[in-house]
């Protein structure tokens, strides 16, 4: 594999800037890329999220020798107003967009993704299964009969405000990137996401490593369960954190789940027998 220059760096990181009527984006809502070694991982960050989260995970990886791109998807990462315009397939676009990349570079291919980020790579591996997933803290369903209302909810109070994160690391809870508020309409895009990627669990058929908290209060760990039992793939792991809240890769557990992660890589890529860059 050839070195990897600036420019093409830089034109992978192009491909995740703002579109045109999205706002400027705000601090760590920029994408990154990590130059490595042949086994390449995208990072897909959650939903009201921003690649921020996803970026000391990517580090970790790209010190021990992967190609890492850490993506932006669609309305995120710059003003709420901009999740309006969005729809589902423009951010399964983003990610296939992102594998494509890596396939292209990279003798080995794993997709890694957290909350919706997680229920984006499942869906991307129905399609074109890589060499390996990782899912952090995906729902399989969200239940709050509110739901039911959301045709009529979105038109009197478009936007919705988000509660305290549950985030345990308080240096990480002042510095995380989000949005306050989100318009009740990318929800709906949100609920296409998950009945897209939990239909086709039985389908996915590659590596996985699950990795759930029990003290996530967004994502219950029963669900973590619900993927597990309906995934496809023979080999399957789900780890349990105790004390993190939902945004794993940033919280108090973070290098535990980085280990985990890079632990499963390795085994299923069988790096011991892949050349260096």
């Amino acid at each position: 594999m050839a070195p990897f220059g600036e420019e093409e760096i830089q034109g992978w990181l192009d491909l995740w800037a703002p579109r045109p009527g999205e706002g400027p984006l705000r601090p760590g809502g920029e994408p990154f890329a990590f130059a490595g070694g042949p086994i390449g991982v995208l990072l897909v960050h959650g939903f009201t999220g921003a690649p921020q989260e996803m970026r000391g995970l990517g580090r970790f990886l790209a010190e021990n020798g992967m190609t890492v791109l850490g993506i932006r998807l669609p309305g995120h990462g710059t003003r709420p107003e901009d999740l309006e315009r969005v729809t589902w397939r423009d951010w399964v676009e983003a990610v296939a967009r992102g594998a494509d990349l890596l396939r292209e570079r990279c003798a080995r291919v794993f997709l890694c993704g957290l909350s919706l980020g997680g229920l984006l790579v499942l869906y991307e591996a129905t399609r074109r299964p890589p060499d390996g997933l990782i899912v952090m803290a995906s729902p399989y369903r969200i239940q709050d009969v509110r739901l039911r209302f959301l045709w009529l909810l979105k038109r009197l109070f478009p936007y919705a405000g988000k509660g305290p994160s549950d985030l345990r690391d308080p240096e990480v809870q002042r510095e995380h990137v989000s949005y306050s508020r989100y318009p009740l309409s990318a929800v709906e895009e949100l609920l296409r996401v998950l009945r897209a990627a939990t239909s086709g669990l039985p389908q996915v058929r590659c590596p996985t490593l699950l990795i759930y908290s029990y003290a996530d209060r967004t994502v219950p760990p029963d669900q973590g369960w619900m993927i597990y039992h309906r995934l496809g793939s023979a080999d399957k792991t789900i780890h349990w954190l105790i004390r993190s809240g939902h945004v794993i890769p940033e919280d108090v557990e973070r290098e535990e789940a980085f280990e985990q992660i890079a632990r499963f890589i390795r085994r299923v890529a069988g790096a011991e027998r892949l050349p260096r860059a």
